[in-house]
């Protein structure tokens, strides 16, 4: 299988988001493939009240303002590390909008963090590693602390 695009997808507030983008670059660079950084954003919610127009429409320029915010340091950041790679955030559930992103650019590779919860963690919050897993339309190479940690040292 040959892999010509890959996608790493980051929470910039993560301390795993170096990791991953690093070994995106390093993975896109040993194959020639073009890589992409991600940061999924998640999608408002609806207020529900009709008298509450005007303030949903501030909800709504408040996000729009804080997505600029996250797209522009996550292109500031990736840009540092690597100019060839393009950087989005989409909109969605982490899980469902990296799934579509990486089926809309035909990614042969998605790279991820994964924290490795304990059992007692998982149960409580799942695991968004997981969803993704089971999401992905291609194969997914995890980004462990671990993993993290040797890269660095």
């Amino acid at each position: 299988m040959e892999i010509r695009t890959i996608v790493a997808a980051v929470d910039l507030d993560d301390d795993l988001s170096d990791a991953v983008i690093k070994t995106g670059i390093s993975m896109a660079e040993r194959l020639g493939a073009k890589l992409h950084v991600i940061d999924a954003w998640p999608p408002l919610k609806d207020i529900g009240f009709p008298y509450a127009q005007r303030a949903e429409i501030k909800y709504i320029k408040l996000d729009n303002a804080a997505r600029d915010q996250r797209r522009h340091a996550l292109e500031a950041r990736v840009n540092a590390l690597e100019p060839r790679a393009v950087s989005m955030v989409p909109v969605g559930d982490a899980p469902e909008a990296i799934a579509t992103y990486a089926r809309n650019e035909n990614a042969d590779l998605l790279v991820i963090g994964s924290h490795q919860k304990g059992l007692f963690e998982r149960m409580m919050s799942g695991g968004a590693s997981a969803e993704i897993i089971h999401e992905a339309p291609c194969g997914v190479l995890l980004v462990t602390p671990g993993m993290a940690k040797a890269d660095a040292g």
